[in-house]
């Protein structure tokens, strides 16, 4: 979808200022700060979380497992002991003899009386010793009695109700093997008392050898006897807590109905056979009950970490802005510098690399500012030598002019050594006038410098010589105009021989010119004694060229402000011999 013309624009600026603002290191920094480190870190409590919660489950899980079996254990062992307390006493002759006697017999013949005494401590004792104080024993005989450890009233009528319920005929078919019931306040009414127990009961046939039954035995032992915690939650709804269910082949003997009910995939089960009742205990505790703790804890802990965070977030981003504030006037200041402001920024205390890049800033500022300094006084120097030099060029062209018409006048006339004079110095002339270059090719300064010496030889009766000793290649090397002049006019005003040689000789080597000038005149007589070899601007012997105006001193000079200081002008004084200048100069090949 195009978007219309007049929003294109500020879409535009838009983009640009995001990408500005990706751009800048800061927010380079603080991106990095977010994804290297605390998306990290949110991930890892995450991730911890999680593991914690499947390794806090099956902890869970595993003591759940071991506290179940402990119960189950507890209620195994208490139905073996109800199973050995029935076994002796259906086993017992004395109890199967007095169950045989005629029915009221002990109402009327003390010796039936005395063993019906006999017969009702043995089940106290068999209570006492095998089971708990709180398990009750009774005899159910078929002649129409009950006996039981428990004083009650009534107890024919309770007879004849216990006759109707299910279990005493089970118990009767089932010919002496135990039969195992829950029974609950309604079912044990033959207990005062009992309304809100609860009873594990153990119904057996008592028989004797010809397989004849003669009675019931009954026990029962409370729930809240050997399962505390399952008599605790039976009142509770179905709600959270940890559930305990007794369970025969999948049929609910003891537990909430609802709960049982609903268990699925929410609930953490364990289930624990009950070896001698052939019953399962099963516990369920939902898989919420310690994941939400857990994540209560977890948000709490998310809620310090995601607060520590953004304190470290806010910390580094102050830090982050200081250290922007001094790149920042780094930045200014080297702006500054750029439009020629040498002002050194502030340095603040410490050590850190801010701080030793400030440093080196202000020094490189400096000597930048010194070497600036060192520049304008170089070019103000090098331009007060060109204008020396330029100054010794004669520039009224109306004398070159007047100088051609007297020689050629000479030459009409006859006077041709007027003439020749006259054409030597309009060459020096000619020469000097070319101002429009700095450097000139060493034959035309040689040639220069012949039309120089033929002037000075008209002077001094030609006892000036000069030798050129150059190769072809030497000759077209540039060098810097009225180099050679100032050094030949030195050796005619101080050379003592006459007649005075001036040698010019030179060569290449390693991409340095060396030219040598040495005349015989007998050596300077300001120089000493001695042979030695000096900087030009030691020498007391150099004096400045009339013809130029250009000493020896500032040929060295104008050499080092346009070649370096490595080069220029090399004196040697040869006692009894004569004065040699040495230059060195940069190989320049066809520049000018």
């Amino acid at each position: 979808m195009l978007l219309p013309v007049h929003l294109r624009p500020r879409r535009i600026r838009m983009v640009h200022k995001l990408k500005v603002f990706l751009t800048r290191i800061q927010t380079k920094l603080l991106l990095s700060f977010l994804i290297l480190i605390m998306i990290p870190i949110l991930i890892a409590v995450m991730l911890y979380y999680e593991s914690s919660n499947r390794l806090l489950m099956t902890e869970v899980h595993q003591s759940s497992a071991e506290m179940l079996a402990k119960l189950a254990d507890r209620v195994n062992t208490t139905a073996e002991r109800m199973y050995q307390a029935s076994h002796l006493m259906i086993n017992d002759p004395e109890m199967i003899e007095f169950l045989q006697l005629p029915d009221k017999s002990w109402l009327v013949e003390y010796d039936t009386f005395q063993k019906y005494k006999a017969f009702s401590k043995k089940m106290i004792n068999i209570r006492d010793f095998l089971l708990e104080t709180e398990a009750y024993v009774a005899v159910f005989d078929f002649r129409g009695h009950l006996t039981s450890t428990w004083t009650m009233q009534q107890s024919n009528q309770i007879y004849e109700q216990m006759q109707l319920e299910p279990w005493f005929e089970a118990t009767k078919a089932m010919q002496g093997v135990p039969l195992w019931n829950i029974f609950n306040e309604q079912d044990m009414s033959i207990v005062q008392g009992s309304k809100t127990e609860t009873y594990l009961t153990m119904t057996r046939l008592v028989a004797g050898s010809t397989g004849k039954g003669y009675g019931i035995v009954l026990i029962a032992v409370p729930i809240s006897s050997m399962l505390p915690e399952m008599i605790a939650e039976l009142p509770a709804e179905e709600g959270t807590g940890i559930k305990l269910f007794l369970v025969k082949d999948q049929e609910l003997l003891l537990g909430n109905k609802g709960a049982y009910a609903a268990l699925d995939q929410r609930f953490l089960i364990n289930e624990q056979h009950i070896n001698q009742l052939g019953w399962s205990l099963i516990e369920a505790t939902p898989s919420n009950l310690f994941s939400e703790k857990l994540q209560s804890l977890r948000n709490q802990s998310m809620f310090w970490l995601v607060l520590l965070l953004v304190c470290c977030c806010f910390i580094f981003i102050m830090i982050m802005l200081r250290i922007m504030k001094r790149l920042k006037m780094l930045h200014s200041s080297m702006s500054k510098v750029g439009i020629g402001n040498f002002t050194p920024i502030p340095i603040g205390a410490g050590d850190d690399e801010l701080v030793l890049l400030s440093r080196k800033f202000n020094d490189m500022v400096s000597n930048l500012s010194v070497l600036v300094k060192n520049v304008a006084e170089e070019q103000k120097k090098k331009e007060e030598a060109k204008f020396q030099a330029l100054q010794a060029q004669v520039k009224p062209h109306f004398l070159f002019n007047t100088l051609t018409s007297i020689k050629w006048s000479a030459k009409l006339s006859g006077a041709e050594h007027v003439s020749e004079m006259i054409t030597s110095l309009g060459k020096l002339l000619s020469y000097s006038m070319k101002n429009d270059k700095e450097q000139a090719l060493l034959s035309e300064e040689i040639d220069f410098l012949s039309s120089y010496v033929s002037l000075q030889n008209l002077r001094f009766n030609n006892s000036v010589r000069l030798e050129v000793d150059l190769s072809s290649e030497l000759l077209a090397v540039p060098i810097l105009k009225f180099t050679l002049q100032p050094i030949v006019e030195n050796s005619i005003i101080h050379g003592r021989n006459d007649p005075l040689l001036i040698s010019i000789h030179g060569g290449i080597k390693d991409g340095i010119v060396t030219i040598s000038i040495r005349d015989n005149g007998g050596g300077s007589l300001s120089a000493g004694d001695g042979t030695g070899e000096n900087s030009v601007e030691h020498h007391a012997s150099i004096t400045v060229s009339k013809f130029s105006g250009i000493g020896l001193k500032n040929i060295h000079e104008r050499i080092k402000l346009h070649f370096g200081v490595a080069y220029g002008l090399t004196v040697r004084n040869i006692k009894n011999e004569g004065f040699e200048v040495t230059l060195q100069l940069p190989l320049q090949r066809g520049e000018q």
